[in-house]
């Protein structure tokens, strides 16, 4: 009994001694503490440093870079065209009136009254003597009124003593008005040919009704009145 007893200390003492080495065997294989060359320290490699790369431009960026560059193009400026200078001079100051070729009569008919500035004449509707600055010309209701020369229409007025009133520059500081006129056919700038027909004769205001219907015919050199006679052929 007691020998038996004995044998199985033993075997118990042999099993524990032998998982205490298989343990310290185990220990020394993890920790890398073995003879020979399992037995250097394991020593672990410098890994080298991380080389910093530029972060990829997000789609937020780039769309914000767009919309910056939209920006500046909107606020550049157009550039301007500047004005051309010519050496066009408007028509009416390449008008030229030669007065020994003079003016054709605006209309066919007998001179009422003739010009006089430097004595009067006696206005029948009027009842006086008075100065005349122009011709009044004998012409029937409706018979169309002709340009003496070629002209730019500088005004279309309306007198209370010659009704609708024509005046038209002829160059070389002229001017010739047509008064008792109705049915213009012609605007205030437009360039009008000798000839050209410019409206018909109206029937004569409250100043000519015992003269009957005319043309009033006026022609200024500088603003001043001068007697159509000597320029009409």
């Amino acid at each position: 009994m007691f020998y038996k007893e004995k044998g199985f200390y033993i075997s118990l003492l042999c099993g524990v001694a032998a998982l205490a080495a298989f343990a310290v065997i185990c220990v020394n294989l993890f920790d890398g503490t073995g003879g020979g060359e399992g037995d250097k320290p394991i020593v672990a490699e410098e890994s080298p440093e991380p080389v910093q790369t530029a972060e990829p431009k997000t789609e937020e960026a780039s769309t914000n870079k767009a919309k910056s560059e939209v920006k500046k193009k909107e606020k550049t400026p157009k550039p301007t065209k500047k004005a051309v200078k010519t050496d066009t001079k408007p028509a009416k100051n390449n008008l030229h009136f030669d007065q020994e070729t003079g003016l054709l009569w605006p209309v066919e008919g007998d001179v009422l009254m003739e010009y006089s500035a430097d004595k009067v004449v006696y206005f029948k509707t009027l009842a006086q003597y008075r100065t005349n600055p122009a011709l009044i010309i004998s012409a029937k209701v409706g018979e169309e009124v002709k340009a003496s020369a070629d002209g730019i229409v500088k005004s279309i007025t309306t007198s209370e003593e010659t009704g609708r009133t024509l005046t038209m520059s002829i160059g070389d500081n002229f001017t010739v008005s047509y008064g008792q006129l109705k049915g213009i056919t012609v605007q205030e700038g437009e360039h009008v040919s000798e000839g050209q027909v410019i409206g018909k004769i109206a029937d004569p205001t409250k100043y000519y009704s015992m003269e009957g219907s005319n043309l009033y015919y006026q022609v200024k050199e500088n603003k001043d009145s001068v007697n159509p006679m000597v320029l009409l052929r």
